[in-house]
């Protein structure tokens, strides 16, 4: 006897099993949880290998390495801790606070804690600080950093925050489900790529221009992402080594081959980033000259232990001359005098010297400097290139700034009596003249001449005549003044001779029969000489141990009965000197002033002998002492009569700073209310998304995916087919329901959804665009209705949760 049966009879086979039909076999539990965390933890050294371009930041191989090996697996732990008795988000968020605001703080700022292990209220404090201010310290403060200004805290920030991204959104699937049961791929592994992904750009960004071999770790951690994403989706399948080994091979050969065409453009945020403190508000310090000698000759400014004997201090580089002062340049690009940078317990050595590649390097030295009354500036006082500047009484590390293309210091605030600190570096030893007079042109680049003297071409011309290499030119100019000029500082008994340095100045020094002046005249006439004939130049204001003759004198250095040596430098010790720059040399100094004993007779007649070939005449006798204008009008706006009135400050100079605390140490409440407007966002972005791309039928069927979307967001994981999955949402989600005449109960609606998606997916019938309309319609009402059934934290929870959102 032969049975028939009807359609009705003999189930379809489900299309979940149909398309996992060709897929390899499920893992079993056990195993699958295994390799699933595997890949997971898998995640926290490629992070780390994210964060390698910080490391020249930081200049700490340990520091680095002990912060970053703390942070990641932190993150991704806190990612993974579950528990029965407690909502999950609320341990993780709590675990989260813990993390960056007591465990961070304890491992970066551990030298304000009790027995390195317990916070102190000082610990909390600057670790709060410092997780907002401390990536402002990456760009503001050069490298290498090391453990000052809580800068690791900005290390630990991202490491914590973004493992703990990374490690949360490669848990979002199972490990033995690495497909939809439609059979596409499902992308939200990938997703945990991301994280890390932002951590590289972020290491990028706030890293330097040179990076850490940025070619070759980027290509690494490229490679290593690649391997992670297709070992998460099952991808990666045994056999065939030598042809995936050679198809590998030939992948990066091309990668690898297209980047190295490319031109490297990086960006830096320190490049772009301008220092806080403007040099150029201070008056020309060239132009205080006199004041040293005037008010303080004989009275001892600075006290310097264990400098070698004879070495000059510098306080000063100017580079920019405007017709009237030399100051510091405009702009603040790297190598000019303006770019003063907050250094950390570390000077790194300069990349761009002005082909300095030759430079003799002299003796290494510590010196303590001491400050005493009557200095009053703001310039620091140092000596040689500088390898570390530490702060000692009076002087805060956050005020400290310091040039490494002039090597100089400078202090936010001026200096005050009983300051002190210790200098570390290498003294530079002057090449000898047959070095120099040998030597070419530098490659420095210096801020154009303006409103130069007219009497300079005359005169430079006149001193290099019979000279045709630019050393033997620098020499020359260096020679002839030197021994041609008389010297006078112009003070009360000594010889008139006026103060400033301007135009008119040099060139009533030029053009007198006999030259007279102190080091401020000779020096800027020096410097503005090499400019006409081509060299680089600038002026350096400082300190030198001087004999009687105004000379550098290793006998002003005394013996300190404890081994070590000392040398006080007076306001007369204040002097002037030019540097021009020479291939293979660096800037080069040169002592133009002739010596302090040769000063003239007062019964010599210097009086020009034709005025008229001056540019402008002598202006009307000023207030005792005359001296140029010395100030800069590179800041000043004219407005009616007064030339030099200073434009105000902007709305923005005077509320910006204010606005950005207030945003900063309100940052934890927007922070929070923007991750959940994105949230929000991408969840009305997606659901628009599946209402309205595809065709008819698709939308039918995204329209029931959201429902139970929604479903497992709120905590209820329905299984089996469409009517079991419509079974368990309408019993625990919509059992509260109450029938009201005349209307479907919101359980009527959710079987009409199911009946309805079941015929778009298995019928012949042709689906409308009108019908999915009707159905979206339907299935917001359903949703609507699951939510205001759900108590309000549950339905918050519901509202921002990611599970099973892609």
């Amino acid at each position: 006897m032969r049975t028939t049966t009807t359609w009705q009879a003999q189930p379809a086979p489900s299309p979940v099993h149909v398309l996992w039909r060709n897929q390899p076999m499920p893992l079993e539990g056990s195993r699958s949880r295994a390799l699933g965390l595997l890949s997971t933890l898998a995640l926290v050294p490629l992070n780390l290998l994210a964060a390698i371009q910080l490391l020249p930041v930081y200049g700490d191989l340990a520091g680095w390495l002990l912060v970053g090996l703390l942070a990641s697996p932190a993150g991704t732990l806190i990612a993974l801790t579950w528990s029965r008795h407690a909502p999950r988000p609320c341990i993780q968020a709590g675990l989260l606070v813990l993390a960056q605001f007591v465990l961070g703080p304890i491992i970066t700022l551990n030298g304000t804690t009790i027995l390195h292990l317990l916070p102190t209220t000082q610990t909390l404090i600057q670790g709060w600080t410092a997780t907002f201010g401390s990536f402002k310290a990456l760009v503001a403060i050069d490298p290498p950093l090391g453990w000052e200004a809580g800068g690791f805290m900005a290390l630990w920030t991202l490491l914590l925050w973004t493992s703990f991204l990374a490690a949360f959104l490669a848990r979002i699937r199972p490990y033995d489900r690495p497909r939809r049961p439609d059979g596409r791929i499902d992308p939200a592994p990938i997703l945990a790529t991301l994280p890390i992904l932002i951590t590289m750009s972020a290491s990028a960004l706030l890293g330097t221009s040179h990076g850490w071999h940025p070619e070759i770790m980027g290509c690494c951690l490229w490679v290593l992402l690649l391997l992670w994403a297709s070992w998460r989706l099952h991808l990666i399948q045994s056999g065939r080594p030598l042809a995936k080994a050679l198809t590998l091979v030939l992948t990066l050969g091309i990668a690898l081959g297209g980047t190295l065409q490319v031109p490297l453009d990086r960006l830096v945020l320190r490049d772009r980033y301008q220092p806080p403190i403007d040099p150029c508000q201070f008056t020309s310090p060239l132009s205080d000259y006199r004041s040293y000698i005037k008010d303080h000759k004989d009275d001892t400014l600075v006290t310097v232990h264990n400098l070698p004997a004879g070495t000059p201090v510098r306080m000063a580089v100017m580079d920019r001359f405007d017709g009237k002062v030399w100051n510091l340049s405009d702009s603040a690009t790297p190598g000019q005098s303006s770019d003063y940078r907050r250094i950390g317990s570390a000077v790194s050595p300069s990349r761009d010297d002005g082909g300095d590649t030759n430079r003799t390097q002299g003796p290494t030295f510590k010196a303590l400097f001491t400050i005493h009354q009557g200095f009053g500036r703001s310039w620091l006082p140092t000596a040689g290139q500088a390898s570390s500047i530490n702060p000692g009484r009076n002087l805060s590390r956050e005020d400290l700034y310091y040039n490494k293309g002039t090597d100089s210091a400078l202090s936010a605030t001026p200096l005050g009596a009983e300051t002190t600190y210790t200098v570390q570096g290498t003294l530079n030893v002057r090449p000898d003249r047959e070095a120099i007079r040998n030597s070419q042109v530098g490659a420095a680049q210096v801020p154009q001449i303006s409103d130069p003297p007219d009497s300079l071409p005359q005169a430079a011309a006149l001193m290099t005549s019979l000279q045709d290499k630019p050393g033997t030119r620098a020499l020359a100019i260096e020679t002839r003044l030197h021994q041609d000029g008389w010297f006078s500082h112009g003070l009360e008994g000594d010889y008139p001779s006026p103060s400033g340095h301007g135009d008119y100045r040099v060139s009533q020094l030029l053009q007198a029969q006999a030259m007279v002046g102190d080091s401020e005249q000779y020096a800027s006439a020096m410097a503005l000489l090499a400019r006409q004939m081509g060299l680089p130049s600038r002026v350096v204001l400082g300190l030198i141990p001087k004999d009687k003759q105004g000379d550098i004198s290793k006998a002003r250095t005394r013996q300190d009965p404890d081994g070590g040596t000392t040398v006080d430098f007076r306001g007369g010790d204040v002097e002037a000197w030019v540097e021009i720059n020479l291939a293979g040399l660096g800037w080069v100094p040169f002592y133009p002033t002739p010596q302090e004993t040769k000063t003239p007779d007062k019964n010599l007649n210097l009086t020009p002998p034709n005025p008229k070939t001056l540019v402008r005449q002598p202006p009307p006798p000023l207030v005792d002492p005359p001296r140029d204008d010395q100030r800069t009008n590179g800041r000043t706006r004219v407005g009616g009569q007064d030339a030099d009135q200073t434009a105000g400050p902007s709305l923005w100079t005077r509320f910006g700073p204010l606005v950005g605390r207030v945003l900063a140490y309100s940052s934890p409440v927007w922070g929070v209310a923007l991750l959940v407007l994105a949230i929000l966002a991408l969840k009305a972005w997606i659901l628009n998304r599946a209402r309205t791309k595809g065709s008819a039928e698709e939308r039918i069927e995204q329209g029931w995916r959201q429902v139970g979307n929604l479903a497992w967001q709120s905590g209820l994981r329905p299984q089996g087919t469409r009517r079991e999955q419509a079974r368990t949402i309408g019993r625990d989600l919509l059992g509260q329901s109450t029938f009201k005449a005349g209307r479907d109960t919101d359980r009527d609606k959710l079987n009409r959804l199911c009946t309805l998606a079941d015929r778009a997916t298995f019928d012949n019938r042709r689906v409308s665009d009108q019908d999915a309309l009707e159905y979206w319609r339907l299935t917001d009402q359903v949703r609507r209705s699951i939510l205001e059934g759900l108590p309000r934290s549950r339905r918050w929870r519901t509202r921002l949760s990611l599970r099973h959102l892609f």
